[in-house]
């Protein structure tokens, strides 16, 4: 349960105080399941936001869904507020929603869900983004409707995706970024997943960070492994 597991041990490590701060609550991609330490892509994160005293922190953990968390929103938002003091700044990135759409559940819970859960960070006077786990339009529009920032799947990993992407699906992916279970992003991915979050959060606390592209192999969207070159 994200309950137990983030909120009740996680939450006064770092949050509570002045600065900057960002919160990943997402599933198992969240918690970079079958990632070697050091090389997930919140590991590559901290490194690039560090530096500029904006402390990271995983509330993730495996199996969570959005729906199931929804009904522990009001334990996360009282956390949450009590985290946000004066003159501090806390971004809350929800990565969510993929565990929902394994299990079938029909887009418009999945949108509504992820809807209560922006609307609860706003209220605990956090920043929430979204980050869009299948390009499938589901975050896309809960971030259009409720006017938060969305970060994107990495146009690599959208192009490994196999077409068409239906709603509320998971589409099957070329094993080039996937690990040998098809679902859960490999090393090479985490780079690329990195690197968009990277994006958006540097241009909102207006760091203006450069992180270069690296060149990979045509492998990575084949039937076949992937390498850089």
């Amino acid at each position: 349960r994200l309950e137990h597991y983030a909120i009740a041990h996680h939450c006064p490590l770092l949050l509570c105080g002045m600065g900057r701060h960002v919160v990943l609550l997402g599933d198992s991609i969240g918690t970079m399941q079958g990632i070697s330490r050091g090389r997930g892509f919140l590991d590559k994160v901290q490194q690039e936001l560090g530096p500029h005293d904006i402390k990271v922190e995983n509330w993730s953990v495996g199996g969570a869904t959005a729906a199931a968390v929804v009904s522990q929103l009001p334990a996360l938002r009282k956390k949450l507020a009590s985290c946000v003091v004066a003159g501090s700044e806390l971004v809350v990135v929800i990565e969510l929603g993929g565990n929902d759409r394994m299990f079938g559940l029909p887009p418009a819970q999945i949108e509504k869900a992820l809807e209560m859960f922006v609307a609860a960070v706003q209220e605990a006077r956090a920043t929430p983004m979204l980050m869009e786990v299948i390009p499938d339009g589901i975050e896309r529009d809960v971030a259009e409707r409720c006017k938060v920032r969305l970060v994107p799947t990495p146009p690599r990993l959208k192009a490994a995706m196999k077409e068409p992407i239906r709603r509320g699906t998971i589409p099957d992916i070329a094993p080039g970024y996937v690990q040998s279970d098809g679902i859960h992003p490999n090393t090479q991915a985490q780079k690329h997943i990195a690197k968009t979050l990277i994006v958006a959060l540097s241009e909102h606390f207006g760091l203006g960070l450069d992180v270069p592209s690296e060149e990979e192999s045509p492998n990575c969207l084949r039937n076949s492994p992937c390498s850089l070159q």
